[in-house]
C-alpha cells in the first residue's frame, strides 16, 4: 500500500484525467446514459406506482402505547405510556431488541426534528403483523423482519387481555 501511495504522490500513477489521457467518449456516453434511465425509472416508480413497495394499511385490534425511559446510569426502560409500568428493564451493557428499537425510532425524531417526548406504538394488525410505529414521524417497523423470537418478545409486552390474539403473530 505504502509503494502505490508513494507512486500516486510522485505522479507516476496517475488517478485522474488529464489533456494527454482524457477518460474515452464511450463511457462517458454511458455513465450518462446509466445516470438517465436511473432519473426516468425512478420518476416513473413514483409518479405510476410501479416497482414501489408499501406497506400496507390494516386495521389495529390491538395495541399499547411504550416510552423509552433512559436514566442517567446508563440503564433503559421500556414503560407502558398511559400508567408508567416499566415493562423491560436494562442494565448498562445489557442490550435488549426492544430497547433497541425504540431508541432506534428516537434517534429517527432527533434526526427529523420532531420532539422527543410522544409515544411509540406497538399495534397488532388484522393480518396479525406486529408493528412498532411512530405518530410523530409516521415510521413503521414490521417486527417479523427480525424474526419470530423478536416479534414473540413483543407480542408479550400487549396488555394481557389481548394476549389471546398474539398466538397468530407473524
Amino acid at each position: 500500500m505504502r509503494a502505490l501511495a508513494a507512486a500516486i504522490r510522485n505522479g507516476s500513477i496517475k488517478i485522474s484525467p488529464d489533456a494527454d489521457k482524457p477518460i474515452p467518449r464511450p463511457i462517458l456516453m454511458s455513465a450518462g446514459a446509466l445516470a438517465l434511465v436511473a432519473l426516468v425509472s425512478i420518476a416513473t416508480g413514483r409518479t405510476t406506482g410501479v416497482g414501489l413497495a408499501e406497506t400496507p394499511q390494516m386495521r389495529t385490534i390491538a395495541h399499547r402505547d411504550l416510552r423509552l425511559a433512559e436514566h442517567a446510569d446508563g440503564s433503559a426502560a421500556v414503560v407502558d405510556a398511559v400508567t408508567r409500568a416499566p415493562l423491560i428493564s436494562v442494565r448498562v451493557g445489557e442490550g435488549a431488541f426492544a430497547v433497541e428499537a425504540l431508541r432506534n425510532l428516537a434517534r429517527d425524531r432527533v434526526r427529523k426534528g420532531v420532539p422527543a417526548g410522544g409515544a411509540f406504538v406497538l399495534a397488532l394488525k388484522s393480518d396479525g403483523r406486529l408493528v412498532l410505529e411512530d405518530p410523530e414521524t409516521r415510521q413503521q417497523v414490521e417486527l417479523r423482519a427480525f424474526g419470530e423470537r423478536q416479534a414473540k418478545a413483543f407480542a408479550g409486552l400487549l396488555p394481557a387481555a389481548d394476549a389471546e390474539n398474539t398466538r397468530g403473530v407473524r
